[in-house]
């Protein structure tokens, strides 16, 4: 169920049997010069909805800003403080908190807000009783993690990946631009930035260590990839997330 699109009496008619809902988290910024400014937020979103449609959770509206500061070189970029960040998502889960809702799960997609949501939880732990949040980075889970590196091996890279914006492709097929080949292939170990201007310097065209032409190469095979499937434990305690990618046609999972 979508919160954006519920009325009031449906949702106070959910909290009569349940009380979990998913909140998406995302970003707005720079994916290479191929992906759009919106793939963190696309991807969070569209993943929170396949769990809400698997499990019949309430999903609230994504959260499309994340700590992008890095970023901030690159045209379209928008960033919020991680103090800002940490506001937003501890108001937003109190809120629901003062209704009724108990067990919050943040389905993260961009990994300079990692940090920050993490502490939200700690946050809303330490002040909601019987509360459980967790916050969960899609590109962190084994299954995803042996899928990516199977498919593209080093060439996942660390930004503007293939995978992310194969996800991407798979929602908005026109959003991702097609490009040539790479000739020529420099891993990059770890990403290296202290400020915008700095990741601008090393990394001019936005993408680290990644090969986002791949995303075009497997086109055909990963926009027949079922739908990503995020499975959460009923048991507020062992609260587990698990996300499988299926593979691409002739890759099993």
């Amino acid at each position: 169920m979508l919160l954006k699109l519920a009325l009031w009496q449906d949702v106070q008619e959910y909290l009569e049997k349940r009380a979990d809902v998913v909140i998406p988290v995302g970003g707005t910024e720079q994916h290479g010069p191929s992906g759009p400014l919106g793939t963190d937020l696309i991807i969070a979103e569209e993943l929170a909805n396949d769990l809400g449609e698997e499990r019949h959770t309430m999903v609230a509206p994504a959260i499309a800003f994340g700590v992008s500061q890095v970023h901030g070189a690159f045209p379209g970029t928008i960033a919020v403080k991680p103090a800002t960040l940490l506001a937003v998502v501890t108001d937003a889960v109190e809120s629901l908190y003062q209704q009724g809702f108990r067990r919050f799960l943040l389905v993260n997609a961009h990994h300079g807000s990692k940090a920050t949501l993490q502490a939200a939880c700690m946050q809303v732990h330490t002040q909601l009783a019987e509360s459980r949040c967790l916050s969960v980075q899609w590109w962190e889970l084994p299954e995803v993690k042996s899928v990516l590196t199977e498919m593209f091996g080093a060439r996942e890279g660390h930004h503007a990946t293939p995978g992310e914006l194969s996800i991407v492709r798979r929602f908005y097929p026109r959003a991702v631009l097609d490009l040539p080949p790479m000739d020529r292939f420099e891993p990059v170990p770890q990403l290296i930035a202290w400020t915008a201007q700095d990741f601008r310097q090393r990394y001019p065209d936005g993408r680290v260590g990644s090969d986002p032409s791949l995303s075009s190469a497997r086109r055909r095979s990963l926009t027949k990839m079922p739908a990503y499937a995020l499975i959460a434990e009923p048991d507020p305690g062992q609260a587990q997330v698990y996300r499988h990618i299926a593979a691409a046609e002739g890759l099993e999972v």
